[in-house]
């Protein structure tokens, strides 16, 4: 009887654990890290957010009044197709071998997510893609949001810093993309279950001033979020 009563309480413990856990994950979740928006700040600058489904990206134009991309990093080498003139670039941050080797939900593995997530020191990298086009909105869940020039610089210095360089300052790239139009380069940071790619991209957004969740390791809640900030 004496063990019977112990482990009904433990099973009671382990209960309201994973339910206080459950509680503070959706409190996370639902919690912006601004409550307040300032929508009489200029929105010159339109910006995307990409989900799909488990990971985020991030989709900004090639070209505006005070930057280019090209002059970053070569727009023609980023994917095998080197005949194609972009309009705007996809950028995400993410474990190495899993990103490389995971191009859709069919080919993920549990050996790779278990290393990505609890191996304390994975490399990261980071996929860029270009577009001539936006994704059509009937196929893909995307998002728009309006930010000020300042905050738009504030965003590609962010990215841009998250990029590994090589000894004479040029990005290093390091696979072929999932498609003709895309490349992985060498990244900056170690991936893990504390700092995913969906973190990585709630911070980019907080770099240009965009309300992201307390929350933010999966995709949902940023998407919700972006509807409190300045939208296209």
């Amino acid at each position: 009887m004496k063990l019977r009563h112990q482990l009904k309480k433990y099973r009671n413990l382990f209960l309201i654990a994973i339910l206080a856990a459950v509680m503070m994950t959706l409190l996370g979740a639902f919690t912006p890290t601004k409550w307040f928006y300032d929508f009489s700040s200029p929105c010159n600058v339109n910006i995307y957010v990409i989900n799909g489904g488990v990971h985020s990206d991030l989709i900004l134009p090639v070209k505006t009044s005070n930057s280019n991309w090209n002059d970053f990093m070569p727009l023609e080498e980023i994917g095998t197709d080197t005949n194609q003139q972009y309009q705007y670039l996809s950028i995400g941050w993410g474990e190495h071998d899993f990103f490389i080797n995971t191009p859709t939900i069919a080919d993920i593995r549990i050996h790779t997510v278990i290393k990505a997530f609890f191996y304390p020191n994975n490399t990261s990298v980071m996929h860029v893609r270009g577009f001539n086009n936006l994704p059509n909105k009937k196929y893909v869940d995307i998002k728009c949001v309006r930010i000020s020039y300042d905050n738009y610089l504030r965003l590609v210095q962010f990215i841009q810093q998250t990029f590994q360089l090589d000894n004479t300052g040029r990005v290093i790239r390091v696979a072929n993309g999932y498609n003709a139009y895309g490349g992985f380069y060498g990244a900056i940071g170690n991936y893990s279950i504390l700092r995913n790619c969906n973190n990585w991209t709630a911070e980019a957004l907080r770099a240009a001033n965009v309300n992201t969740p307390l929350w933010s390791s999966l995709s949902a809640p940023i998407m919700w979020h972006l509807r409190n900030n300045c939208n296209c």
